[in-house]
């Protein structure tokens, strides 16, 4: 005798009340009286309860995949967020260097910066213009704040920038209001000191500096930084003055290069 008859026989009756009673269910369960009806429907309250493991798990799968979705989404909108902050920011500069351009009749091109160099005291830089776009040497270079350096070599595609944190580096600049005329170089950080100033000049703690009307390679009146100290010698009739750059030498990203003077 085999195996499986042998298993009928000892569970022929639970196997045929087991029988009976899944076709008894398959029987109700397709008649559409109402009597039937409602017998599911009560049947269903019930036995609602065999049912509610598999929704709760159900629903955990749904939550689960809803908060991947939401994270990716939310990721998304973050990441399009920072790229739009990062476009506010770059306009602000753009705008507040137009001002320059509303004051004097000067062109300009914009361009990246694309190498600062390996020391803390950085006294030059590369930007992403060169002979392509127009650039040549000795022209003034701005932040959106004011001037930074000049360029000092070009090649096809790229330039150097030398910063006024140059030790080499010397402008010639102007206080307003009374336009009094003095030598700038690099003192250190955002410090500049100006030279060659009579001591009979009206300066104060706050007056703006400009590029002067006889600066060789700058147009003038373009800002440069503040009057934060004046200075007397004693044995000098001079004065000197310590300015503040309007510009954080350590944060230039986009700068702007001066062209040659548009013409009224």
């Amino acid at each position: 005798m085999s195996r499986v008859q042998l298993i009928f026989q000892n569970y022929q009756e639970k196997i045929t009340l087991s029988f009976c009673l899944l076709l008894s269910f398959i029987l109700i369960f397709n008649n559409d009286s109402d009597s039937i009806k409602n017998a599911k429907i009560n049947s269903l309250d019930t036995f609602s309860f065999l049912y509610q493991p598999f929704n709760w798990l159900d629903n955990q799968l749904f939550l689960n995949k809803k908060l991947e979705v939401l994270s990716s989404e939310n990721l998304r909108l973050s990441l399009e967020n920072q790229v739009l902050k990062v476009h506010e920011t770059e306009n602000i500069r753009y705008r507040e260097f137009l001002n320059f351009k509303k004051r004097e009749n000067i062109d300009f091109i914009g361009a990246d910066v694309i190498s600062k160099g390996i020391i803390a005291n950085m006294s030059s830089l590369l930007i992403n213009r060169g002979l392509d776009d127009g650039i040549v040497k000795n022209l003034p270079v701005l932040s959106s704040k004011g001037v930074i350096g000049k360029i000092t070599a070009v090649s096809k595609s790229s330039s150097e920038v030398q910063l006024i944190s140059d030790v080499n580096f010397r402008l010639s600049v102007k206080i307003a209001p009374d336009e009094v005329e003095g030598i700038m170089r690099w003192t250190g950080g955002d410090l500049c000191e100006i030279a060659e100033l009579k001591k009979i000049s009206d300066i104060e703690i706050g007056d703006i500096v400009l590029t002067s009307n006889i600066s060789i390679y700058f147009p003038p009146n373009l800002p440069v930084g503040e009057v934060v100290s004046i200075f007397e010698k004693s044995d000098s009739s001079n004065r000197v003055v310590t300015m503040k750059l309007f510009s954080d030498l350590s944060t230039l990203n986009q700068l702007f290069v001066l062209l040659d003077e548009v013409e009224n």
